[in-house]
């Protein structure tokens, strides 16, 4: 449901995650060691952001704590330690991940509602797709906005804070939300469909 353009970016982009994936899988670090740093770069962008002010510190974050996520999988996978209990805590650490992230805007100043649907409409999002799963739908690729495509956008407002003005990164992040919000329909209905 992608266009060939994202989808030729997303496929130079597990390359790279696979390729350092396979150099990691030679030390001890196991994906439960990755998901745990992912959150803890999240959490320590919170001081750094309050020290600074700076949007280019929550890209930072973003993108480092975004590649340790994507890391974990693959690493679980190359090395044959996939477990239920390991895809329960990732995609629970993701949503707390996204909370700080989208969280953390707000000590840059962004507007707090904007910030709350935003949250909203991408918790709703990630439930339509655990729920469409529990009832044999997959969703991968439904929607305008998972998950790489939200944090690409709150990256966006990040350095819109930076190089434009509040005004500037505001209606991003309202263009955002609202295009979030359209995804949570579009799921909803393609389950709706499904079943």
């Amino acid at each position: 449901m992608k266009n060939a353009l994202l989808n030729k970016f997303r496929s130079k982009i597990e390359f790279l995650i696979n390729t350092v994936a396979t150099s990691i899988s030679k030390t001890h670090l196991t994906p439960n060691t990755l998901t745990f740093l992912s959150l803890l770069i999240s959490l320590l962008g919170i001081p750094l952001v309050l020290l600074t002010r700076r949007g280019l510190i929550l890209v930072a974050v973003i993108v480092i704590s975004g590649f340790l996520d994507a890391l974990d999988g693959a690493l679980a996978r190359i090395t044959g330690m996939s477990t239920l209990k390991g895809a329960l805590l990732d995609s629970f650490i993701d949503r707390i991940c996204e909370a700080i992230y989208a969280l953390t805007l707000l000590l840059l100043g962004v507007n707090i509602y904007a910030t709350l649907v935003f949250l909203a409409f991408s918790f709703l999002v990630s439930y339509l797709r655990a729920r469409g799963e529990t009832l044999g739908v997959t969703l991968s690729g439904v929607g305008l906005m998972e998950r790489a495509e939200r944090l690409i956008g709150l990256i966006l407002v990040s350095i819109m804070v930076d190089i434009a003005d509040l005004l500037v990164a505001n209606t991003m992040l309202a263009l955002i939300t609202f295009l979030t919000g359209v995804t949570v329909i579009q799921r909803f209905l393609y389950i709706w469909r499904q079943l």
